[in-house]
């Protein structure tokens, strides 16, 4: 019965990545033009060469990172924050929209800290550094948090997370399968009455706070 269940499962995020079964026009969208996209952009050659030549590159998931790239400029989030940012590889993504676009960059790490600086040395002056989530900062149009880069603190960071995220805005948390507890926040991320749709891509979890949209989740392959 398991083994039926999963592979129906399976069935249905294959054919929800397709876009069959989908049947809002958001989702739709969301599915075919920007999670899964023929198109390139020429930024993604540029990062590839920064990240080469900081010789971060297996350090670098350049699929969830570009993914990161086309959600922000689709939505054009111009405030972001961001949980667990690293060596600053999915900064560098998230801060290439607009030189009008701001990251407040959470890392407890001071060496990748340090690496992520010289990184993003060029766009530095739109990125705010800190070890320490921001407590007095509201009105972010997006939050992209990496637990495993940042497993700490989930259950106040879920708490204040509604507070501090704008209507129409969204969060991307990445490792959502991970462990149970990942499970768990993704889980209670979906509890948080102002998420509507959201989308499971197995690894990376999407959650958008827009009232015009139902209250519905697809699971799809990514």
């Amino acid at each position: 019965m398991k083994i039926s269940t999963n592979l129906f499962k399976l069935i249905q995020r294959k054919r929800h990545s397709a876009g069959f079964g989908v049947h809002s026009p958001f989702a739709f969208d969301l599915i075919l033009n920007t999670i899964h996209t023929p198109h390139s952009f020429y930024i993604y050659k540029e990062n590839r060469r920064k990240i080469k030549n900081a010789k971060l590159e297996k350090e670098a998931d350049i699929k969830y990172a570009e993914l990161l790239f086309r959600l922000i400029n689709r939505f054009n989030a111009k405030d972001i924050l961001e949980i667990g940012s690293g060596f600053g590889i999915n900064t560098l993504y998230i801060s290439a929209h607009s030189k009008k676009t701001t990251v407040w960059s959470v890392e407890k790490d001071d060496e990748k800290m340090e690496i992520a600086r010289r990184l993003l040395k060029n766009n530095s002056r739109n990125i705010q550094f800190s070890k320490k989530l921001p407590t007095d900062k509201q009105g972010f149009d997006a939050t992209v948090w990496d637990l495993q880069l940042h497993p700490d603190n989930w259950e106040e960071i879920l708490k204040t997370l509604p507070k501090n995220i704008r209507t129409e805005g969204f969060v991307v948390i990445n490792h959502i399968n991970k462990n149970k507890q990942n499970k768990a926040v993704w889980e209670e991320l979906l509890k948080i009455d102002r998420i509507t749709m959201s989308f499971d891509l197995r690894s990376i979890g999407i959650g958008f706070f827009k009232p015009s949209l139902p209250k519905l989740n697809y699971e799809i392959s990514f």
